[in-house]
């Protein structure tokens, strides 16, 4: 609401009056706060108008003046408030008798209801400053008052005794040599409770037992001046603490005594209190597994936990208000320890904020332990050392889960080969020491033929075998100096080092084949296999790195064109693996304009509740000539072309629109999982531009949306997918991160990034009966997971044996062939209705 604007003639004659003058609105809003309110209250006009009286002055929040104006402008009431009736009216200054020190104004304020030219009812305040009038009041009556003590001075001392009596929070009760009680002060009455024409005359013993004897005598004993803490009586007959002193006196010639006690109930309470907590703070820190320990200013001992003291080897010695050094000389353990705090603890006080470092210490029973200290200064208000807390967790089972981790990030799990980190680093090593001896390089690329077919028809599981078992047999073939790798899915890479001619890397390659071609006796079946490999060298071919992985690639896609089960070098001529890839990407771009595309779903399973939480959409390609084309062929193709944009967004796209038409159907929300490729994490602003656009044109709730990428896309141009994933986060989707566990993640990073789920690569549950170290390491990485607060997915969950695996190590989430294949949209929402919750926790 807009404040009316006042005519300047009601201005002008406002400043000019000599009283203070506040105009309200209906809503009690200033609009007029003319020169005098401005001067005494020290708020210009201009801070004052459009707020009301509680805004201006918060400390009349609730306050008299403030229910006045609210009742002048609701209720049509006036009110007269002075100073003496009310201590809190506005706070404001009158020029004090000394110059240059104003004192608190003394005030009457008037506030009435008018109307205004609207006829709306507004409230005019006038604010009267009275202090000279306060302060010749004052003096007058003190003048009166010194003139009446002359004369009433006995009645007077007489009247503040009984005043002091009468008003004295202690009860102070008189009684005779027989005990009898003679008088009773209000503050007895409150405390024991009973009225005095109740007690008077009464024994003693009624309100004290205690200060008489068994025989009803008064106890001579307990009659000391002394405070002393006894049991008190109420007429209610419950007993109570009070501390207690008792005089002696002769009053026209007899005995008299005067009992002062005073109720220490709520002390008492507070004591007990502050007891508990005491003992709650010592069981609680007793009971921590980490090292607590609180110091004065001075750096001595205050409270140290059970613990600290056994790390420290204080046990049994009084550590409280000693230093680092004194504890140092009496420790049993390692003074060493005690000694070495001294420099972090100066580090904390000059740096006055809170510090953290690793310490390695050895626990009691000598075994070295890993802790994260931080140690807390604090100080008083004029800056003075107040003490230092330090708290020290226990790390070592994350930095050994993060050791195992780390191990994961230069090997693949299931083979233990070196993954494709350690091998571009071998194989940068390998040229280098080429270049210095003068030797031939020759790198490998094979690829199992027709591996998806045994995964497809055996099962996952035989086909990890089997990838194990070339593992093996591939070692056998080439030296120790050589390198073998497994740079993902049946991809092998081979460096062989030290070669005089291109003929040694014929003799491995043959050796390779004929290996390879051997069957393999796996879970009671015979399967065979080949190999097609591509071998290029260095430095006949290339003297880098890139340039030898690509030409070795182009080689094994000759080797697979002309026939599997063989080998070929590179040669420069080589182009029919290209013109293969532009008839699939000629087909592929055909595709995008037909239904030959269409996307599967695959569950995702909660562990704990077996409930279906949502979907992996998956790509599949029905080529009207060649049937079902693998996403291996194509997806590769794609994200070397153009290509890879469009497919993306019509993945994206049809995946939200059946999300959305899922709900609408009736399924419950669930998570849609989409991949993101390399290629698109390119073009990083338009990534999210177009899931933005996607999400706005299919209605699909964005917190419904999971974006997965790989290992090596987060690794890549690490600060600008930051960005994209913070960006993709804040607009509501969840970021998950595929295949984890095969080696690219530096721990460092992965902390950093805003992480919503770890799928863990289903080569860490496959043959966990005979690899037990999986459970170890399946167990690192999902406290790893849960440390960042993140889900823990496994996908290619085939046996009831790996789904048990991961429930007894509390895996999040779990798909695969056990629970489903990847389903049509209409049969996953069929699989939804039907087996949503999965049997999970039956046999």
């Amino acid at each position: 609401m807009k404040e009316p604007v006042q005519p300047r003639l009601l201005h002008a004659l406002s400043d000019a009056a000599e009283i203070g003058l506040v105009l309200t609105d209906g809503h009690g809003r200033v609009m007029l706060w003319n020169d005098w309110m401005a001067k005494a209250s020290r708020i210009a006009e201009i801070d004052a108008k459009g707020r009301r009286l509680d805004e201006i002055f918060p400390q009349l929040d609730g306050k008299r003046v403030v229910a006045a104006v609210d009742d002048a402008v609701g209720k049509g009431l006036s009110a007269v408030l002075t100073s003496s009736l009310n201590r809190t009216l506005f706070p404001l200054w009158h020029d004090g008798r000394i110059p240059g020190k104003p004192e608190p104004m003394h005030q009457i304020v008037v506030v009435k209801p008018v109307n205004d030219d609207g006829g709306q009812q507004v409230c005019l305040v006038q604010v009267f400053d009275v202090t000279s009038m306060a302060h010749r009041e004052a003096l007058l009556r003190q003048q009166a008052r010194t003139t009446e003590a002359l004369a009433e001075n006995y009645r007077l001392s007489e009247l503040h005794n009984r005043a002091i009596v009468d008003n004295t929070a202690d009860a102070i009760i008189t009684f005779g040599a027989d005990g009898a009680i003679g008088t009773y002060n209000p503050a007895a009455e409150r405390i024991f409770g009973y009225d005095p024409y109740e007690i008077v005359g009464k024994p003693i013993s009624v309100l004290i037992p205690e200060l008489v004897t068994d025989h009803g005598g008064i106890d001579a004993a307990a009659l000391s001046g002394e405070h002393r803490e006894r049991s008190g009586l109420r007429k209610i007959g419950a007993t109570f603490p009070l501390e207690l002193s008792v005089s002696e006196m002769e009053l026209g010639g007899q005995q008299l005594y005067v009992a002062i006690a005073h109720d220490i109930t709520e002390r008492k309470q507070a004591e007990e209190d502050l007891r508990t907590q005491k003992e709650w703070l010592s069981t609680l820190i007793n009971a921590m597994p980490d090292l607590v320990c609180f110091k004065d200013g001075k750096g001595r001992w205050l409270v140290a936990n059970q613990f600290y003291l056994d790390v420290a080897g204080l046990t049994g010695i009084d550590y409280q208000g000693r230093s680092a050094i004194e504890l140092a000389r009496v420790c049993k353990g390692d003074s060493d320890f005690l000694l070495g705090t001294l420099a972090s603890d100066e580090r904390a006080w000059k740096e006055r904020a809170p510090i953290g470092y690793e310490k390695e210490i050895k626990s009691p029973g000598g075994t070295p332990k890993i802790f994260d200290v931080v140690k807390i200064p604090l100080f008083h208000g004029d800056g003075s050392r107040r003490g230092m807390v330090l708290v020290g967790r226990d790390v070592t089972e994350r930095k050994l889960a993060a050791a195992r981790i780390e191990h994961l990030a230069h090997h693949d799990s299931l083979t233990s080969l070196p993954n494709r980190v350690l091998f571009q680093e071998r194989l940068r090593s390998a040229l280098g020491q080429a270049k210095r001896n003068d030797f031939r390089v020759a790198l490998m690329f094979l690829d199992l033929d027709k591996f998806k077919d045994i995964n497809d028809t055996l099962g996952h599981h035989v086909g990890d075998m089997l990838l194990k078992a070339v593992a093996k047999r591939l070692q056998r073939c080439v030296r120790e100096t050589d390198t073998v790798a497994r740079l993902g899915g049946d991809e092998f890479a081979v460096v062989l080092t030290n070669l005089v001619d291109p003929e040694g890397a014929s003799n491995v390659a043959e050796s390779i084949i004929s290996a390879i071609s051997d069957p393999f006796g796996l879970d009671e079946h015979e399967v065979l296999t080949s190999t097609s490999i591509g071998i290029t060298l260095y430095p006949d071919d290339a003297t880098d790195s890139d340039t030898l992985l690509k030409n070795a690639d182009l080689a094994m896609f000759r080797s697979k064109a002309e026939g599997r089960n063989n080998y070929h070098f590179y040669i420069s001529e080589m182009d029919a693996e290209v013109q293969a890839r532009k008839v699939v990407e000629r087909d592929l771009r055909l595709a995008l304009g037909t239904e030959q595309l269409e996307l599967h779903y695959q569950p995702l399973v909660e562990v704990a509740t077996g409930q279906v939480v949502g979907c992996e959409a998956l790509i599949r390609w029905k080529h009207p000539t060649r049937g079902w084309v693998s996403p291996a062929e194509f997806i590769p193709i794609a994200e070397r072309t153009d290509l890879i944009a469009p497919l993306g967004r019509w993945i994206l796209h049809r995946a939200c629109l059946q999300g959305r038409d899922w709900a609408r159907e009736g399924l419950p929300p669930m998570k849609i999982a989409v991949n993101l490729s390399p290629a698109q994490f390119k073009h990083h602003q338009g990534l999210v531009a177009m899931v933005a656009d996607i999400l706005a044109q299919t209605g699909l709730p964005a917190s419904q949306l999971q974006l997965e990428i790989t290992e090596g896309i987060a690794m890549h141009n690490i600060d600008a997918t930051l960005e994209v994933l913070r960006q993709l986060r804040e607009m509501g989707a969840l970021i998950s991160i595929d295949d984890f566990g095969t080696g690219y993640s530096s721990l460092n990073y992965l902390k950093r990034f805003p992480v919503d789920k770890l799928k863990i690569d289903r080569s860490f549950v496959v043959d966990i009966g005979l690899h037990p170290d999986n459970a170890a390491v399946v167990q690192a990485i999902v406290n790893l997971g849960h440390s960042l607060g993140t889900r823990v997915n496994v996908e290619g969950v085939e046996t009831r044996e790996q789904l048990d695996f991961l429930i007894a190590h509390k895996v999040d989430e779990a798909q695969g062939f056990l629970f489903s294949k990847a389903l049509p949209a209409d049969q996953f929402a069929e699989f939804v209705t039907k087996h949503s919750p999965w049997p999970i926790h039956q046999g």
